[in-house]
């Protein structure tokens, strides 16, 4: 590959739009590559590739560069930095006229700080050793490799094996593991949405630790859930799937655009025990107290278990934030719990992997809770796993 003047400029708009006006790296990449209209798979996948890694990347390459990814021309450094390791020619512009090839490379075996090694801010490795010790390093190295696509069989209409030679009809080669029972992992990313399977609702994208959440739950067919921070939808949909459209689901979030899709996709996914999707407040707790045999809270959280997809995240996070986090997780548990009735089981997930936002927060609450009782917690941690890393915890509450 090599570069063309316009295919650079889109790169440079596209991380001013992440690291200026702080948008979120992923949509903006799925957006650029849908505007760009005319360019082939090969440009899409080169642009999308540059874009990641100069992401998930950026204290590294600002290291190199010797500059940061605000200015403009720290932009077009840290773009001549990622060309450099990656074995392509940097053009005769003017942009790239400041680098020296030979100085970068030099500059590269120099670095011994695991915090510029691993592209991770200052006080996001220090919470990491602080909280997991000796495992943060080999942690971080897992969440800087890229993400697979992996996608849930939706076993209200197929089963993986069908689905599978589905797929390979469609142009699309998958395969799948004993531990993933519903999972399909692609070979090679690939775009799904505009596959017929995919319309028909046949399968739903869906990372392959989340799909761990809904068996871990223990639904089955005939419970009342409630689903009561349910984003758009993807453990509502699988949970629908494992109880075989018996029982009843309820899901609420506070956001009417993840309210929105999740209710298209259960059309799509022909859910039919949806009994309301809404968002959530006070009276939507009272109105349903006591009523879930199983309440499942997938807590808002600083997600740093999904660095995999969204690298862009550890840059937008910081102390603060993380605090607010995890009082919000307090107070969520506090207040939905009252929705899980006598002899109820309540499920308790992040995509986190600090003990912070995930057994702390469980203890805390049981410390409080006389009523409630500790059944089983799971742990992904991504260094071991296909998926993101993820926390899931078990509580009953007692029935005297």
């Amino acid at each position: 590959m090599k570069w063309y003047p316009n295919i650079a400029q889109v790169v440079i708009k596209a991380l001013n739009e992440i690291f200026n006006q702080h948008k979120q790296g992923d949509k903006v990449i799925n957006s650029l590559l849908k505007s760009q209209k005319k360019w082939g798979s090969r440009d899409r996948k080169f642009v999308a590739k540059v874009l990641y890694d100069i992401i998930r990347w950026k204290r590294y390459y600002e290291y190199l560069a010797g500059d940061d990814i605000i200015s403009e021309t720290g932009k077009w450094k840290i773009l001549g930095v990622w060309s450099i390791l990656n074995g392509i020619d940097l053009p005769d512009w003017p942009e790239f006229s400041t680098i020296n090839k030979q100085e970068v490379l030099q500059r590269k075996e120099t670095i011994t700080d695991e915090k510029i090694k691993q592209s991770v801010p200052d006080w996001l490795h220090n919470k990491g050793q602080q909280e997991l010790g000796d495992k943060w390093l080999s942690e971080l190295t897992a969440l800087n490799k890229e993400a697979e696509v992996v996608i849930r069989v939706n076993t209200l209409k197929t089963t993986p094996e069908q689905l599978k030679k589905t797929l390979q009809h469609e142009g699309i080669d998958t395969f799948n593991l004993a531990e993933f029972p519903e999972a399909l992992f692609l070979n090679k990313h690939q775009k799904l949405t505009h596959l017929k399977s995919f319309k028909q609702g046949l399968f739903e994208v869906q990372d392959a630790s989340s799909q761990l959440v809904a068996p871990f739950s223990g639904v089955k067919p005939g419970d009342k859930v409630i689903d009561a921070c349910a984003g758009a939808g993807g453990k509502t949909l699988h949970m629908a799937a494992l109880m075989k459209n018996k029982g009843s689901i309820q899901a609420y979030d506070i956001f009417p655009s993840k309210i929105k899709e999740l209710k298209r996709r259960a059309q799509r996914n022909g859910v039919k025990i949806l009994k309301e999707a809404s968002l959530i407040d006070e009276k939507i707790i009272q109105k349903n107290k006591e009523k879930a045999d199983i309440l499942l809270i997938d807590a808002p959280c600083s997600s740093l278990g999904t660095l995999r997809r969204k690298p862009d995240l550890k840059w937008k996070l910081n102390p603060e934030k993380l605090r607010q986090i995890t009082t919000t997780q307090r107070n969520i548990l506090e207040n939905y719990a009252e929705m899980l009735r006598p002899g109820g089981v309540l499920i308790y997930i992040t995509c986190s992997i600090l003990p912070s936002e995930n057994e702390e927060i469980v203890n805390n609450f049981l410390k409080k809770h006389k009523n409630f009782i500790f059944v089983d917690q799971k742990t992904i941690l991504p260094s071991s796993s296909r998926g993101d890393g993820f926390y899931m915890a078990k509580l009953k509450k007692l029935t005297q």
